[in-house]
């Protein structure tokens, strides 16, 4: 199905909707752009424990993690 037909089918479909709910929910749906993902509260927790983290210093650069990866390959 093209973009327009598949367009002509869904605003034909909208059309027809006599549910507010429905339409509420598509209203919402087509507004939302950028916000693509909903974190739970324990992903945000997590996310504020990284920062934190971070801004201690409490962290590996790229060349540091490249080091432990080495040293753990030569292990084996």
């Amino acid at each position: 199905m093209t973009t327009i037909a598949l367009r002509k089918y869904l605003v034909s479909k909208i059309n027809l909707l006599e549910d507010d709910l429905i339409l509420e929910k598509i209203k919402k749906i087509i507004e939302k752009k950028e916000k693509v993902y909903e974190l739970s509260e324990e992903q945000l927790k997590k996310l504020a424990q990284s920062r934190e983290q971070f801004a201690n210093g409490e962290f590996y650069t790229q060349e540091q993690v490249d080091l432990k990866i080495e040293e753990w390959l030569n292990e084996k």
